[in-house]
C-alpha cells in the first residue's frame, strides 16, 4: 500500500491555502493510489498551545487510514504532558517539530529531553528542515537549518528513529556520511525539486530503504512529487519501496 509520510491539515498563515480538509486529501491520494499515511496539524505551527491544533486534527481523522503526527515545540512548557496525552488520547505515531519556525536550538537541551522522551515511547521524530520556499514568508521567516547542526544532531540521536522532511539532495549529499552510519535515519521525498533525475541520484547516495513517500500536500502539489518517484528512471521494486514499504518503520512496535 502506497503511503504518505508529510500530509498535513489546516489552514496557512501567509496565503489562503485550498483543498486542505481530510475530503481533499482523501481524494488527492485516492486518485494516486495512496491508501494512507501519516498527518499532522498546520494549525499547530502557529498556535500558542500547539496542542489544540492536535486536538482538532484528531477529530478529523480519528478511526480513519491516517495516523496522527504531534506538533511540539520543546522551547514551550508542558510538552512532555502533550506526548504523554496524544500517546492516550490520539494514538500518536510519531512527533514533529519545526526549528525553521521555531528557532529553537537543535543540539540543544530542550530538543535532548525530548529525543529522551521519543526513544522511551519508540516514537519517530520527524524534523522539518523548512515549509514552503523561503521567500514566501512574510509574517514570520524561516531560518535555514543549518547542515552542520543536523550532522551534529545525527551523531548525539544513534537510539531515535528521525525522519527528515522537505530535505533537498544537496543537503543530503553533505550529510550522505551520517545518514549512512546511523541505522534510523530516513528522509521525504517533498523537497527533491531542485534539479533533474534527483531519485536517479539519490538512490546512488543512500540506501533506497532510507527514502520515504512524501508530498507536504495541500502546500506543495501531490502530482509534482508523486510523479518525480513515478518517473523515475529506477527499477519498478525500488519505486515501490519508496512509495509504501519504507513507511513501515515508522510502525509503533
Amino acid at each position: 500500500m502506497y503511503q504518505d509520510v508529510n500530509a498535513l491539515l489546516g489552514q496557512w498563515p501567509f496565503r489562503k491555502v485550498r483543498k486542505n480538509t481530510l475530503g481533499d486529501l482523501r481524494k488527492v491520494h485516492a486518485a494516486n493510489k495512496i491508501s494512507g499515511g501519516y498527518v499532522a496539524s498546520l494549525n499547530s505551527v502557529f498556535y500558542n498551545d500547539p496542542f489544540e491544533g492536535d486536538e482538532e486534527l484528531h477529530e478529523q481523522i480519528q478511526g480513519t487510514e491516517y495516523k496522527h503526527i504531534l506538533t511540539v515545540n520543546p522551547e514551550l512548557p508542558g510538552w512532555e504532558r502533550d506526548i504523554e496525552e496524544g500517546i492516550r488520547r490520539f494514538d500518536i505515531h510519531g512527533v514533529r517539530i519545526y526549528p525553521c519556525y521555531h528557532a529553537f536550538d537543535l543540539n540543544g537541551e530542550d530538543v535532548a529531553r525530548l529525543c529522551k522522551q521519543l526513544i522511551r515511547h519508540k516514537l519517530p521524530l520527524f524534523i522539518s528542515h523548512r515549509m514552503e520556499d523561503e521567500r514566501l514568508d512574510y509574517l514570520l521567516k524561516q531560518t535555514p537549518l543549518p547542515v552542520d547542526s543536523v550532522r551534529r544532531f545525527i551523531e548525539s540521536q544513534p537510539e531515535l528513529t528521525i525522519v527528515l522532511l522537505t530535505i533537498r539532495i544537496g543537503e543530503i549529499e553533505t550529510l550522505r556520511e551520517e545518514i549512512n552510519a546511523h541505522s534510523r535515519v530516513y528522509m521525504d521525498t517533498s523537497g527533491l525539486k531542485d534539479r533533474t533525475f534527483v531519485v536517479e541520484d539519490l538512490v546512488k547516495v543512500v540506501p533506497v530503504e532510507r527514502i520515504l513517500y512524501g508530498s507536504l500536500h495541500p502546500l506543495f502539489a501531490l502530482k509534482s512529487s508523486y510523479l518525480l518517484v513515478e518517473m523515475a528512471d529506477v527499477a519498478p521494486d525500488i519505486k515501490e519501496c519508496i512509495f509504501g514499504r519504507n513507511a513501515d518503520v515508522l510502525k509503533r512496535s
